[in-house]
């Protein structure tokens, strides 16, 4: 499956222009990572035509001591959401001190081709 996506700027992770001015494309495999780092950055509720989309950050996350296994399996079933998304597993790492979760998620879309997203 050939996916097709608007190019986000990495810096800025927003549209940008390409050499001819118009609005710049990605195709597979940075298409599909990029969707699932979207997919893995909407709050619940935040996507106004299906509320179901997204990950319980207020709910479950923030605020709490959820623990990886939680935010692990929010994020791969996100992920997993994507019709071109294959499978997807994730580590997630949370620094007790510092408070600060990070990790990485690996997928590979229905083409059988793997990426990884840093969190």
């Amino acid at each position: 499956m050939k996916t097709i996506s608007l190019h986000l700027e990495a810096s800025s992770w927003d549209i940008t222009l390409d050499d001819l001015g118009n609005i710049k494309t990605t195709q597979n495999p940075y298409a599909v990572a990029q969707d699932v780092a979207c997919a893995c950055s909407t709050f619940l509720g935040e996507a106004w035509y299906d509320t179901t989309l997204g990950i319980p950050y207020f709910e479950r996350i923030l605020g709490h001591w959820p623990g990886t296994q939680l935010i692990t399996s929010k994020l791969q079933s996100e992920a997993l959401k994507l019709s071109y998304v294959q499978s997807a597993s994730g580590t997630v790492v949370i620094g007790r001190s510092s408070r600060l979760a990070s990790g990485v998620l690996t997928i590979t879309d229905t083409n059988g081709v793997s990426s990884t997203v840093n969190l």
